[in-house]
């Protein structure tokens, strides 16, 4: 035989078994399962961020989490096109909790039943969230913006997420608390709201913590006061609203992952294990630390719990705003 042709017959056999072995590492990769996780809201906000890092640690192999934004609604659409997908366990809500304990009892017809219609997974932490003015604003603390409010009652704004979220019943709270009603203007997510707070276009801003701190600390928005029921080590000069004499202004938000009440049991005791291994990955506290987000994993049982002490926590607040959509 000639050496070209033994050189080419080799090389066709390598080329072969390198075909072979591309072809079964994508058929390997194209038999993993796909996880779609709806988040409520726009890219960018809290759930987004913390999703996307939940998803880059996710222990399972098999699997692959791609996030999938479905905002409107005070972020009910993702959980809507959580139940009207297959409940086979790939398909998944991950949402703050004003979702699910807040939002839908604003409706007259309320969209779902979070207790009847969810399954919950697994609890993945919380934060809180604070009242902010533009940082080119002469207000520099909570008791110079009550007396602005005050005095400039029918200038008195503040931008939220949305209509009958967290930071809306906030606003509405700060006005009952000090006397004077603030108006809202809602937004589709945070994002567009805080642009206009730096704009000048709203006067001020209640919104989760997470996406305020760096335009803080870069002094393009300037917060006034926490939710929390302590000072945070991140900002040790604000206050909390406690402190400041508004004890009513105290919450906390948790973010939950749910699925459809459908969802297998094997499915979902194994979907609370894995995110119990994520939770414990050092990335993923980086990633919590960056986001100002409290790591806090309960399992399926407390969630539900969870949820429906926290819908009995807001309806006297509803009740007492007048507030329903249709």
């Amino acid at each position: 035989m000639k050496p070209s042709h033994f050189k080419r017959r080799q090389l066709l056999s390598v080329t072969a078994s390198l075909l072979a072995s591309l072809s079964g590492l994508a058929h390997a990769q194209d038999q993993r399962a796909i996880r779609r996780v709806f988040v409520g809201f726009p890219p960018g906000g809290t759930a987004d961020n913390l999703g996307r890092a939940l998803a880059n640690q996710a222990p399972d192999a098999k699997s692959v989490y791609v996030i999938e934004n479905k905002s409107g609604a005070a972020g009910q659409l993702a959980a809507l096109a959580t139940l009207q997908a297959p409940a086979d366990g790939n398909h998944l809500l991950l949402t703050p909790s004003s979702v699910l304990t807040l939002a839908p009892q604003l409706y007259k017809t309320p969209l779902f039943n979070p207790l009847r219609d969810l399954q919950p997974l697994a609890c993945l932490g919380d934060h809180s969230f604070a009242l902010a003015v533009s940082g080119r604003s002469a207000i520099n603390s909570l008791a110079e913006y009550i007396a602005w409010v005050k005095n400039h009652p029918t200038l008195a704004t503040f931008a939220s997420p949305g209509l009958g979220s967290a930071p809306h019943f906030l606003g509405v709270q700060m006005g009952r608390d000090i006397g004077t009603a603030l108006t809202h203007v809602p937004y589709r997510g945070v994002a567009p709201g805080l642009q206009d707070l730096m704009a000048g276009q709203v006067m001020s801003s209640f919104s989760p913590l997470p996406t305020l701190l760096d335009l803080h600390q870069s002094g393009r928005i300037r917060i006034l006061a926490v939710t929390s029921a302590t000072r945070l080590s991140s900002l040790p000069e604000v206050p909390t609203f406690a402190q400041a004499g508004l004890p009513n202004l105290q919450l906390v938000e948790w973010y939950g992952l749910f699925a459809s009440a459908k969802t297998p049991a094997t499915a979902v005791a194994s979907l609370s294990a894995d995110i119990q291994k994520s939770l414990k990955t050092p990335a993923m506290l980086d990633a919590a630390k960056r986001l100002e987000v409290n790591l806090r994993y309960e399992d399926a049982a407390t969630l539900g719990k969870m949820v429906a002490q926290d819908q009995e926590r807001w309806k006297g607040l509803v009740a007492q705003s007048g507030v329903q959509l249709d």
